[in-house]
This record gives C-alpha cells, structure tokens and sequence, in this order.
C-alpha cells in the first residue's frame, strides 16, 4: 500500500515537471518566458497566443487565432488548407506544411499564406492550419 502511494506521488511530481516544462519552453502555447517581460524571443508565428494575456481573455478553455504570414502579388482565387493536430502535447498526427496547403487547393502562384491556431483546454487538443490562397494556371 505505502508502496502505490509512493508510485502516485513520483507520478505526480513528475506530470507537474513535464506541464511546467511545457509552459516554459513551448512555441505552440503559453510561454512564460516571453510574457509578461521578454527573456526569449516569442516563436508563435499567432503573436498574441503566446502571451499570458491571453488566459484573460478565456483562452484556457478555447482560444482561436489567425494571422497573415506572407502577401504576395498573385490573384486570390483558390485556397488550399493542411493542419497538424495534437493531443495533451504526446499524440500527434497531420501536416500543416505550406507546400501540402498548395497541393490541396492546386494553386501555382502563391497570393497569401495565413496561420490559424485553435486550442482547446489549453493543451488538451490543438490544432495549426496553414491556409495558402492563390491562384492556378
């Protein structure tokens, strides 16, 4: 019986390591390090994600975010989309590279590349889409 107890408790301290590695170091969520006194550069290409201000805004429960990484000069008549998901930070599946974006919208010329990041529960479930809108010739 001491024994399972002992086991709970490492099992414990050692969840409360990993989720405060992940607060620390992660470029996908909250990172502690870059709000609210930058000691590292923020890495999140959704600039307000990964600050703590969003927590104030409901963020904890269910935060959605966009932003426009690149503009170019090509018409903006298709789109193409490519996401990755995780899982509680240890299941993860998908591709949100740009190239497999324009691959499924079949675009040749690349007129704007945008970001979209969903979470749920914090890191419970997240997802990041690469959303390439252009045209094809």
């Amino acid at each position: 019986m001491l024994k399972l107890i002992a086991i709970q408790i490492q099992l414990i301290i050692h969840s409360a390591i990993f989720l405060l590695f992940m607060v620390m170091n992660s470029c996908t969520g909250i990172n502690l390090r870059s709000w609210p006194y930058p000691v590292s550069p923020n890495t999140h290409p959704i600039e307000s994600y990964s600050e703590g201000a969003v927590l104030l805004k409901g963020g904890v429960f269910y935060h959605i975010g966009s932003s426009v990484m690149y503009s170019g000069h090509a018409r903006l008549e298709k789109s193409g989309r490519a996401c990755s998901h995780s899982f509680l930070y240890l299941v993860a599946f998908g591709s949100s590279r740009i190239y497999d974006a324009k691959v499924d919208g079949a675009i040749n010329q690349i007129g704007m590349i945008e970001e979209e990041v969903l979470a749920i529960l914090g890191g419970f479930y997240h997802r990041h889409c690469t959303i390439v809108v252009g045209e094809s010739r």
